[in-house]
C-alpha cells in the first residue's frame, strides 16, 4: 500500500513524498529524481520495483520546482535546491517508524548527484549507493554539445523552454539561475568522501552527461565499485527495452546486501 504526505522543506514550499512501505522490512531507501522529473518517472519507477521486490520500505519524492505534485515552477528549479529537499525529506524522516540507519540512497542524473552529496556529507549513515546517469560537473555540463548550442540564447533571454520526452506535449520551462547554480557543482570536489559500495550504470548514447564525463566521477571512487554501461541506452536508458537489463542489473546488485 502507497502513502502520500505532504511535508515542509526549509523554505516553507510543500514536497510531496510516496512512501511503499514493505510488509516485512529488511532495508529502506531513499530514490531520487532527475532535474524537471517526477517521482513517478518510468525511470525512477522501475528502478522502485526492483527495490520493493527486494523487502525495501521505498522513499520517493518530488523535488519543489519541478513538474512533480510538490510546490514551486521548474523555471526556478537549481540542483542545489534539490538536494535541499532530499536533507529535509530525509530529516522528516529520522521520526517516522519505518526509518533505519545505515540506508540506502539511489537516483538518476541531478538526483544522482544529489544523493552522492548527501552520501559524501554522511558516510556513516549510507549502506549503499546506486546512480544512474550521474550529473558530474556544471562546468563539463556547459561544455557539452546538448548545452553549448542553446547556453547564448538561455543567457540572453534568462529562460530555456523545450518539449518533455517524458509528458509529451508538456513545456519544460528552466531559468537561467540553474545554469549559475550547475557552474558551483562537481561531484569530482567530495567523491572520494563516499565510503559505501557503489551502483554506477551509464547508457552508452548519453548526450546529457557523455561517458567520459562521468568516468571521471567513476574513477575517482575509492570504495567498492559495480560499473555497467548499458549498449544503445540514452541518458534516460531509453529505448524502454533496456529496462528490462536495468533491472537485473539493479536486482543482482541489491542481492549481494541482504
Amino acid at each position: 500500500m502507497e502513502l502520500k504526505e505532504k511535508i515542509k522543506n526549509r523554505k516553507g514550499l510543500s514536497i510531496s513524498v510516496l512512501i511503499e512501505p514493505a510488509k516485512k522490512q529488511e532495508n529502506l531507501v531513499f530514490l531520487m529524481h532527475g532535474f524537471g522529473s517526477f517521482k513517478e518517472f518510468p525511470l525512477i519507477k522501475e528502478i522502485a520495483s526492483v527495490f520493493k521486490n527486494n523487502n525495501f520500505t521505498i522513499i520517493r519524492l518530488d523535488a519543489t520546482n519541478s513538474i512533480g505534485q510538490s510546490d514551486g515552477e521548474m523555471k526556478d528549479g537549481t540542483i542545489t535546491g534539490y538536494c535541499e529537499d532530499l536533507d529535509d525529506v530525509i530529516e522528516w524522516s529520522k521520526n517516522q517508524k519505518w526509518y533505519q540507519e545505515p540506508f540506502f540512497l539511489a537516483g538518476h542524473s541531478a538526483g544522482a548527484y544529489c544523493v552522492s552529496e548527501y552520501a559524501a556529507k554522511n558516510p556513516n549513515k549510507i549502506k549503499a549507493l546506486a546512480v544512474f546517469s550521474p550529473f558530474v560537473s556544471g562546468k563539463l555540463f556547459v561544455k557539452t554539445d546538448e548545452i553549448k548550442s542553446v547556453l547564448p540564447e538561455w543567457e540572453k533571454t534568462g529562460l530555456r523552454q523545450w518539449e518533455s520526452s517524458s509528458t509529451p506535449g508538456t513545456i519544460k520551462k528552466s531559468g537561467y539561475q540553474f545554469i549559475e547554480d550547475c557552474l558551483k557543482l562537481d561531484i569530482l570536489d567530495s567523491v572520494e568522501k563516499i565510503k559505501c559500495p557503489v551502483l554506477f550504470v551509464s547508457g552508452e548514447n548519453d548526450t546529457t552527461v557523455p561517458i567520459k564525463d562521468q568516468k571521471l566521477f567513476l574513477d575517482k571512487l575509492k570504495t567498492k565499485k559495480d560499473f555497467h554501461l548499458i549498449k544503445n541506452a540514452d541518458h534516460n536508458f531509453k529505448p524502454e527495452e533496456n529496462f528490462k537489463e536495468l533491472q537485473g542489473i539493479a536486482d543482482d546488485w541489491i542481492k549481494k546486501f541482504i
